[in-house]
């Protein structure tokens, strides 16, 4: 359609409905515009919750069904808790799965420095992620989020978020992520 004719069509409506039908189409777009400015994102944080509820609900569960750890020596029950950490192996699985996380956070990771530390006498080892992100905040903070819930063994060392420009959508990050390890031997 030509831009005439667009305007004779707008010219016949606004005639027929009136400052009265202005005003309603108006409000319709004002709340159609809140819609997609809070409402939606509030669904979607209300999801987010819901979800990491029900993660943390079924892990209240598993806990519940396991032996009672009351009977347990003390000794016993410092070798379940480090039996809890993850083993070397299962490393790059865990550093695929904070990927996946970024990934549908829509979140862009580029290359991460990994550190590995050994202290002497200790019976974990600490990985040390730094991850340089780009993306909004909500998407920074909803990563972390995820990612810590997700991976019992990942603990957040610090979080920086810069924007060149007030009017930046996408902010330049660094997240450094420590992972902790059983001590291979």
């Amino acid at each position: 359609m030509t831009g005439a004719l667009w305007q004779a069509r707008l010219g016949y409506w606004t005639r027929r409905l009136g400052w009265p039908g202005g005003l309603g189409a108006l409000l319709l777009l004002a709340a159609l515009i809140l819609l997609q400015m809070q409402l939606l994102p509030a669904m979607q944080r209300l999801s987010d919750a819901s979800r990491r509820a029900s993660a943390a609900q079924q892990r209240l569960t598993q806990q519940a069904s396991t032996p009672d750890k009351v009977a347990l020596t003390p000794t016993q029950q410092v070798n379940a808790f480090y039996e809890a950490f993850p083993s070397p192996p299962d490393v790059p699985d865990i550093l695929a799965s904070v990927y996946q996380i970024a990934a549908a956070k829509k979140l862009e990771l580029d290359l991460g420095e990994y550190t590995l530390t050994r202290q002497p006498g200790a019976r974990l080892d600490r990985l040390r992620i730094t991850l340089p992100v780009k993306g909004s905040y909500t998407q920074v903070r909803q990563f972390t989020a995820d990612a810590l819930a997700e991976q019992s063994a990942l603990a957040l060392e610090s979080v920086s978020v810069r924007r060149e420009k007030v009017t930046d959508d996408l902010a330049n990050g660094r997240i450094v992520f420590l992972l902790f390890v059983e001590h291979a031997p």
